[in-house]
């Protein structure tokens, strides 16, 4: 698991926008979020995410973008549903993960002061267990400090790998390859000892 998505990650985020199949560069952040929470198939809130993600954006044509971005950190379960839908896990389960993203839209750069390069600190998304991804109380989103008038924003292509390392076994994965969503595996609780 590590060794193939970190080669997938330096190539992904690699100079030139291989990943975007080039374009010029115009943005090249790191920023470390804690509070994060993570989605399982079945849309439920399984996890905890602490991690340090990377964004890279080339501009592909007039107001049209491509962005790369890497993940790597760690995980703590909440109590509920595996992301694999297929046991229960008790709370505290941990383990890493680490990821990959290329998303394109269109849209119009405005920085609005924020730096174009560099590493932007940490951000608390603020998350609890009730709430749903991308809707926490600090949640950032990066695009709308740097992109005005953002249309047609998509997903290309993802790839996320959890594994646990403590309370718990089994790795999980989360893709998109050629417009199709793809599971593999499944987090689950650590068999009491007798």
């Amino acid at each position: 698991m590590g060794g193939l998505v970190v080669s997938v990650a330096l190539a992904l985020a690699a100079p030139g926008g291989s990943a975007c199949g080039g374009g010029k560069p115009v943005i090249a952040v790191t920023y470390r979020v804690q509070n994060d929470v993570d989605t399982g198939v079945k849309g439920n809130t399984w996890a905890f995410d602490t991690y340090t993600r990377a964004v890279r954006v080339w501009r592909k044509g007039s107001g049209r973008f491509c962005s790369v971005s890497t993940y790597s950190g760690e995980f703590s379960s909440i109590e509920g549903p595996s992301p694999g839908g297929k046991t229960r896990l008790p709370a505290g389960i941990r383990g890493t993960f680490t990821g990959t993203s290329v998303t394109m839209f269109r849209g119009r750069l405005t920085p609005q002061g924020a730096p174009a390069r560099g590493f932007l600190g940490v951000k608390d998304f603020a998350c609890t267990s009730a709430d749903v991804k991308g809707r926490c109380g600090g949640t950032w989103d990066w695009l709308s400090d740097y992109f005005t008038g953002v249309a047609g924003f998509r997903y290309t292509r993802y790839d996320f790998r959890y594994r646990a390392t403590e309370n718990g076994t089994g790795t999980w994965s989360d893709s998109l390859v050629a417009g199709k969503i793809r599971y593999n595996g499944d987090i689950r609780p650590a068999k009491s000892k007798r």
